[in-house]
């Protein structure tokens, strides 16, 4: 009977000093993965990948142990939005047979569990779930944008101080730059261009979950996103702009004034 192993995704707004977190991750063996990944593994087949993007992801790990791992992510990063996105997915181990892989909606199918399979299959879990909670954020984002603009066709000019929509103007941008510096590292995993299982499992499992459309789909909000701040810090410079012209105006009538009642 082939073996099942239940693998959790979990996703936060938070980036991840890979330094300072080994120490959330009780009696386990550690090991730096280059700059932006840590594994963690308590035996051969049980095992977390921690990704300085903010994402931590379990492989057949026991429930308390994973409990444990996530009360302390949780506890050292108390100011999370939300609880993190979470995403289970399994995988299926059928030893002995042909070396091919396959990927369906639920699962992945190997024909063994070694350090490449578990790389790839974290790092496509990890982009996958932060895919989603960057989803949300860009979503969040983009419907403040489309009330602003709603207020702006009735009113003819956003509610509230300008100081507010300059406000949430920069949040936005800063918010889009944090989403594409996370998305530029949710690249090909090196392990792939030396094991051609490996690159066959990524292509498969990437496929199975969408991640290019998704990536792709973000990106187009992202690109609505700039155009739309652009268009409001236009329209913040108009009105800048209006008010100066009007006060200028206001100052020239006013000298014209003093200069007729010198005259007379």
């Amino acid at each position: 009977m082939p073996a099942v192993l239940v693998t959790q995704a979990y996703s936060f707004a938070s980036r991840f000093v890979l330094r300072d977190v080994q120490s959330l991750f009780p009696s386990a063996t550690i090991q730096r993965l280059g700059k932006t990944e840590l594994r963690v593994a308590w035996a051969r087949d049980s095992v977390a990948h921690a990704f300085d993007f903010g994402a931590l992801v379990f492989i057949n790990v026991p429930d308390a142990v994973r409990a444990a791992v996530l009360d302390r992510f949780i506890a050292a990063f108390p100011r999370e939005p939300h609880a993190p996105l979470r995403e289970e997915f399994l995988v299926e181990v059928r030893e002995g047979e042909p070396a091919s892989v396959e990927a369906e909606f639920d699962r992945v199918i190997v024909p063994t569990i070694d350090s490449a399979t578990l790389s790839v299959i974290t790092r496509v879990l990890a982009q996958s779930i932060s895919l989603d909670y960057y989803d949300e954020d860009a979503q969040a984002i983009l419907n403040r944008v489309g009330a602003i603009a709603s207020e702006v066709a009735e009113l003819g000019r956003p509610r509230g101080r300008r100081r507010d929509l300059v406000r949430f103007v920069g949040a936005a941008i800063a918010s889009q730059a944090e989403i594409i510096s996370a998305i530029a590292l949710l690249d090909k995993p090196q392990i792939t261009w030396d094991d051609e299982l490996a690159d066959q499992l990524h292509t498969k499992l990437t496929r199975a979950l969408e991640v290019a459309e998704r990536h792709a789909a973000l990106n187009a909000k992202l690109h609505t996103i700039r155009d739309a701040l652009t268009a409001l810090l236009e329209l913040g410079s108009e009105q800048r702009m209006l008010v100066l012209e009007v006060a200028v105006v206001l100052l020239i009538a006013l000298e014209i004034l003093v200069g007729f009642l010198r005259v007379h």
